[in-house]
C-alpha cells in the first residue's frame, strides 16, 4: 500500500434531516443535524478503509463549523488543511428521503468553502500524499474553487500523485458551467468513479460496459461505474472487458453519501494494487453500508470488519 494521506478537496456541509427518519421537509416536526458534504464524507470513509486522509476546505467561525471540525476529528480525519474564514459560515443542506429518493435544498451561496482558491493548494502537502480526490461539485460551487481544483490536479500530476475524479454532475443554483473542465479532469485522472447516469451523460453510451470503455479510452487507469444497488462495473488499464461486481442486498435507510464511500473504497483498493474484481467487491460493500443509516458519519460509514463480513457472506451464498 502506498504511504501518505489521501487528500480530499472541497466542501464540508452540515446537513439537517427530518426526525423521525422518512419525514418530509414540509412537515418535519423536528430536525437532526449531521456532518456531511461529499469531500468530507470521502475523507472519513478513506480513514475507515485503512488510510490516512486530509480534508482541504474552508469553514467559518460559526458553531456549525465547530460541529463539523469535531466530527472530522472524531473520525480521524486530518483537519490541518482546513482554514477558518472570518465573516463566512459553513454551508448547510436540508434534505428528505422518501421511499429511497432524496431531495436536497442547499444553503451554500457565499459559504466559506466557495472561497477555496489556488493558493490553498500546498505543493509540499501534495508531494507527500498518496492520492488527491477532486469531486465535480468542488468545481461547480464557485469560479475560484474551480481554479483551485484545476491547480490541485495539475500539481498532483506534476508530482506523480494519483488523482481521483468523481464527476458528481449537479445543477447548483449560482454554480458555474463546467463541461469543458470535466473533460480536462477526466483526461488527467487516474481513477474515475461516475454513476451510470453520469457516465451516460458524459459518453453518450447507454450501456455501462460501453460507457466504461469510452471513459477508459480518455485516459484514466481505472474506471468504476456505479449501478446503485446492482453494484458496479470496473475496467482497469490493460483490460479489454469490464468486470461486473454485484451489489449487496441491504435495507436502504438514507442513500446520500454512498457514492463518496464507494469512491473512497475504490481508491483504497487501487492504491493497494488489487485486481478489479476485488476493488469492486470492496467498494460495493462500502457503498452498501453507507445506505443503512441516517447521516454520513458514524454508523453510516463502513468499517473494514463490516465490509469483509459482507463480502464473505456474499461469497458463501454464491
Amino acid at each position: 500500500m502506498i504511504d501518505g494521506p489521501i487528500l480530499s478537496l472541497g466542501e464540508a456541509l452540515v446537513e439537517f434531516m427530518p426526525e423521525p427518519a422518512g419525514g418530509t421537509i414540509r412537515r418535519a416536526p423536528a430536525w437532526r443535524k449531521y456532518a456531511g458534504g461529499g469531500p468530507a464524507t470521502y475523507a472519513a470513509a478513506a480513514v475507515r478503509c485503512g488510510h490516512q486522509a486530509t480534508l482541504i476546505t474552508h469553514v467559518g467561525e460559526d458553531p456549525f463549523s465547530d460541529f463539523m471540525i469535531d466530527a472530522l476529528v472524531e473520525e480521524g480525519v486530518d483537519t490541518s488543511a482546513i482554514r477558518r474564514i472570518g465573516g463566512r459560515q459553513i454551508g448547510l443542506c436540508f434534505h428528505e428521503c422518501i421511499d429511497g429518493t432524496t431531495n436536497l435544498i442547499f444553503h451554500r451561496r457565499d459559504s466559506a468553502a466557495t472561497t477555496l482558491a489556488p493558493e490553498d493548494i500546498d505543493p509540499q502537502r501534495l508531494a507527500a500524499a498518496a492520492a488527491l480526490h477532486v469531486p465535480g461539485t468542488t468545481m461547480q460551487i464557485s469560479p475560484c474553487a474551480l481554479e483551485a481544483s484545476l491547480a490541485a490536479i495539475d500539481a498532483a500530476r506534476a508530482a506523480g500523485i494519483t488523482v481521483s475524479f468523481d464527476p458528481n454532475i449537479r445543477v447548483i443554483p449560482g454554480g458555474i458551467e463546467t463541461a469543458a473542465v470535466f473533460e480536462q479532469a477526466l483526461a488527467a485522472a487516474d481513477v474515475v468513479t461516475p454513476t451510470l447516469e453520469e457516465a451516460i451523460a458524459i459518453t453518450g453510451k447507454e450501456n455501462a460496459d460501453d460507457a466504461a470503455r469510452e471513459l477508459r479510452a480518455r485516459g484514466p487507469k481505472l474506471v468504476a461505474v456505479t449501478l446503485a444497488a446492482k453494484g458496479c462495473v470496473v475496467l482497469a488499464e490493460g483490460d479489454t472487458e469490464p468486470v461486473y461486481c454485484a451489489g449487496y442486498d441491504v435495507d436502504v435507510v438514507e442513500p446520500t453519501g454512498a457514492g463518496d464511500c464507494h469512491a473512497a473504497a475504490t481508491m483504497a483498493g487501487y492504491l493497494a494494487g488489487w485486481d478489479p474484481a476485488r476493488i469492486g467487491a470492496f467498494a460495493n460493500a462500502a457503498g452498501a453500508i453507507a445506505v443503512t443509516a441516517m447521516g454520513h458519519f458514524g454508523d453510516a460509514l463502513p468499517t473494514l470488519e463490516r465490509m469483509e463480513k459482507m463480502i464473505r457472506s456474499a461469497s458463501a451464498r454464491s
